[in-house]
């Protein structure tokens, strides 16, 4: 992976790639409605990424290195040179912290956009292809890759609610890359 930026803090690598700087220009480079949908879009990703490095740093351990990409944070591999189980909590922390959140703001009366996008943030991460969470942590818990007829359930799914969006009127964009790093993924 190739840095566009990277800064070290103490014994922490901050580093920064191209797609998040090209996703930051696309927030600043929208206006009105789009800019405020995608600015809440990378608050709620910063806040289950948070999730993970919270549980790191409870658990006494400390990450090497954040990447900071188009598609979130990602962790340095030391992140999860720990049990198992300490494993697991660390990956299901980021949708821990999305439900969480999502709940919160339902159970105070807003069930707006927030909520929505905690919810899809927390249910999309554990899904079982390897760059999400839920991958990941099928690999750690059973030592293989996701099957493929758990991978394709999974499209299945993310077809229905594709289908029920398009019935509404709006196909979320972040839907449209999560199927595109899927089928990427194989």
């Amino acid at each position: 992976m190739i840095f566009v930026l990277e800064w070290k803090i103490g014994r922490l690598y901050l580093r920064f790639t191209f797609s998040f700087f090209a996703v930051f220009g696309l927030v600043c480079a929208v206006a009105g409605s789009v800019q405020v949908r995608l600015c809440l879009i990378l608050i709620c990703s910063l806040m289950h990424e948070t999730g993970h490095i919270a549980a790191m740093y409870i658990f006494g351990i400390r990450p090497e290195s954040l990447t900071f990409c188009g598609g979130g944070i990602s962790l340095s591999e030391n992140a999860l040179r720990c049990s198992v189980p300490k494993r697991a909590v660390i990956l299901l922390s980021g949708c821990f912290v999305d439900l969480v959140s999502a709940a919160v703001s339902i159970l105070l009366g807003h069930k707006g956009m927030f909520a929505a996008v905690h919810i899809i943030l927390g249910v999309f991460n554990l899904l079982p292809f390897r760059y999400f969470d839920g991958g990941r942590l099928y690999t750690e818990l059973t030592g293989k890759e996701p099957s493929l007829l758990m991978k394709a359930a999974a499209m299945l799914l993310l077809g229905i609610i594709a289908s029920v969006s398009l019935l509404h009127g709006n196909i979320p964009l972040s839907l449209i890359v999560t199927a595109a790093v899927l089928i990427a993924d194989g």
